[in-house]
């Protein structure tokens, strides 16, 4: 089509990039109802939506709203009218009625200004209705004509693939993270003379490259001293397990904590689109592609709405950010307990559901959680150089803040003491993470291929002595077969043996003597 200046005043000719819409809509009766398929979030998902155009009595040129849009729908109105103007491109003559289809769902975005220009263009007799079919369009309109990028992206291309449509027409922003859909002809525009262009026939711009998240991941050799925790960190890594870390200040929870990512392997194409897609929803414009599972460290003055999800619109929290990675809560026991409750139903389920003022959202968050907290309010319970000054009910206070179905939900707990002097100024003698993370890997595949291993007799004798000698719930004896398993397959072997039960046992029971 050439270049063409946002603000100038003429009509922009579609005739130089194909066959002109305009002439290819002679016949198209204009007060027939014109449709056009776009897309706008609700929650988690994406809701198809129709807009049906047609004119209306009266020469008051008024465009008139229905199907239940939202406040910046209706905003929406004034903006298309000052684009409309400045790029010199004719208004409807006549009153103008827009039904947002289904009439009983909410429609909240920008992302219907684009749509809803297009409509009035078409409506008019401007564009044929075959410039729409099988397609999808979403955009922002800025009153110079720009294209500006929508929230959630990647969720709507999903959504328009899942319908079968053929082609997405979208903000060039959000044209990367699009292209990850496979199956879908991504049509990524910067303004809207540029989108008339395609619909006339043009081919649309390249999408640009996806930007990638590229965390920084911290190695495992930086600590120094604490086998048992390097070891529980490894087999957590290896079977998925939540990990409770308890310890007086300064002995290394959070460098552990922090340093799990990079004992982890990247997502595969299925978790990588779900973990963008979620990131994408949260964000107000294009998100990174997540390659590598997340780690997010939220601060225990979160709000409810920050840690589980919620807000207007309705926006995954921490918890959902952190979909097919790691969800650390440092100083766990500062959460407020009602936070930590909330975490159980996702721990269970992968899954967090929403219900505010009639509306209800369902997040993906399949977690793995990771805990830090002192033994004691004081912290220095334990401590080989400095007394506790808690007072046995003030220990009591302190640990019921977390409760115990929650505690039972970590498979492993894991003492982390004050390493003596000499460990900390001894040269490094630990395994670095390029060592650990492919023996992790290994345990994954092999666990992946063998999921439920028959267990010996021995093992299931020594489950039940467990059980008995323990008090083990049911949820906790299933906990320490799947830690069993895990140290078996670092161990090389299919089936759990006697020793890697006493070992789940031992890594689960840590953190416990002083509750």
């Amino acid at each position: 089509m050439g270049e063409l200046d946002p603000m100038s005043t003429k009509t922009p000719s579609l005739g130089d990039a194909g066959e002109d819409p305009i002439a290819r809509c002679a016949t198209h009766p204009r007060t027939a109802s014109s449709r056009i398929g776009t897309l706008c979030l609700d929650g988690a998902r994406a809701q198809p939506v129709e807009l049906e155009l047609q004119f209306t009595g009266g020469l008051m040129q008024r465009i008139i709203l229905t199907g239940l849009p939202g406040g910046v729908v209706r905003e929406a109105r004034d903006r298309i009218r000052g684009c409309l103007t400045a790029l010199g491109l004719p208004l409807p003559r006549r009153s103008v009625l827009v039904n947002f289809a289904p009439a009983d769902q909410p429609k909240e975005g920008g992302g219907l200004d684009l749509p809803l220009a297009l409509g009035l263009l078409l409506v008019s007799g401007e564009l044929s209705p075959a410039c729409f079919e099988d397609r999808d369009v979403i955009g922002e309109l800025g009153l110079d004509g720009r294209i500006r990028p929508v929230r959630g992206a990647l969720t709507l291309a999903l959504e328009a693939r899942r319908r079968g449509r053929r082609r997405l027409m979208l903000p060039w922003e959000n044209g990367g993270e699009a292209a990850l859909v496979s199956g879908l002809h991504i049509e990524p525009v910067r303004d809207l003379p540029e989108a008339l262009a395609v619909l006339g026939g043009a081919p649309a711009p390249k999408p640009p490259r996806p930007r990638e998240s590229r965390p920084r991941l911290l190695d495992l050799i930086d600590i120094r001293g604490q086998a048992t925790a390097r070891r529980a960190l490894e087999v957590a890594a290896a079977g998925s397990h939540n990990l409770m870390l308890v310890g007086p200040p300064g002995t290394g929870k959070t460098m552990l904590a922090q340093r799990l990512p990079g004992l982890l392997p990247p997502l595969d194409a299925t978790r990588s689109l779900e973990a963008s897609a979620l990131h994408g929803l949260a964000r107000g414009a294009a998100t990174t592609v997540i390659r590598h599972p997340p780690f997010r460290a939220p601060h225990h003055t979160i709000s409810r709405a920050g840690l589980i999800g919620g807000g207007r619109p309705l926006l995954p929290g921490e918890v959902s950010l952190a979909h097919a990675g790691v969800l650390f809560l440092d100083e766990m026991s500062e959460f407020p307990r009602g936070q930590l409750e909330a975490l159980r139903q996702p721990l269970e389920d992968g899954r967090v559901r929403l219900a505010r003022a009639g509306r209800t959202a369902e997040f993906p968050a399949r977690i793995q959680l990771v805990g830090a907290m002192n033994p004691c309010p004081c912290g220095d319970r334990g401590h080989p150089r400095r007394g506790c000054k808690c007072t046995p009910r003030d220990l009591a206070r302190y640990r019921q803040r977390i409760s115990g179905p929650l505690w039972d939900r970590f498979d492993l707990r894991v003492d982390v003491p004050v390493a003596p002097h000499a460990t900390l100024l001894a040269p490094v003698d630990g395994e670095p993470s390029a060592v650990v993370a492919p023996r992790v890997a290994e345990a994954r595949r092999q666990l992946a291929a063998e999921p439920d291993a028959p267990l010996s007799s021995p093992v299931r004798r020594a489950l039940e002595a467990a059980v008995i000698g323990f008090a083990l719930s049911g949820r906790g004896v299933a906990r320490t077969v799947g830690v069993a398993r895990s140290l078996a397959a670092l161990g090389g072997h299919a089936q759990p043996t006697v020793e890697d039960v006493e070992e789940a046992l031992s890594l689960r029971r840590g953190g416990e003597e002083d509750g």
